[in-house]
């Protein structure tokens, strides 16, 4: 194991905020404009309309040998419905991509969400982001036809059934 996940509460904020502005290029292109100085307190709060936001958790993916936040999960347990779960967001450090960490980090996730019962997860994929778009097909997800707006872009809806 070269990572772990941790849930980050709001005592967290410091750091997360020090990974956000690591990863400012994905951020800008997501959301249209530079990371603010709040981001990441912004991450605790987000959700979709009539969701219970007290089943939303944020995870740290953190390198196992120096405890290091290298990455960040905001996870929707029970959305869209009460099989499901969503990944709002899965972003790692730049200086960590491509070496077999995220897809490490990823399936610690999806035992998170095996271990709640559920037994399907979707995701966003916007679209412009081939390298994400390809990360999510090779972790097992397939588009479902749905394309949803956000902001000026879409984003491609993506899911996977556990067993």
């Amino acid at each position: 194991m070269k990572v772990y996940l941790e849930i980050i509460n709001k005592r967290g904020i410091p750091n997360l905020q020090f990974l956000i502005n690591k990863c400012a290029e994905f951020l800008t292109f997501q959301d249209e404009h530079p990371v603010e100085p709040d981001s990441a307190e912004k991450i605790f709060y987000d959700h979709p309309e009539g969701y219970d936001i007290s089943s939303k958790r944020i995870y740290g993916i953190y390198l196992a040998n120096n405890r290091q936040l290298i990455g960040v999960v905001d996870l929707l347990f029970f959305y869209p419905d009460s099989n499901s779960a969503c990944i709002g967001l899965f972003m790692l450090d730049p200086n960590y991509r491509n070496c077999g960490l995220g897809k490490e980090a990823y399936f610690m996730v999806e035992k998170e969400i095996l271990k709640n019962s559920m037994m399907k997860i979707r995701l966003g994929v916007l679209e412009g982001n081939m390298q994400g778009f390809y990360f999510w097909k090779k972790m097992g997800f397939s588009l479902t036809g749905e394309r949803k707006p956000y902001l000026s872009k879409y984003f491609r809806v993506m899911e996977k059934k556990l067993s």
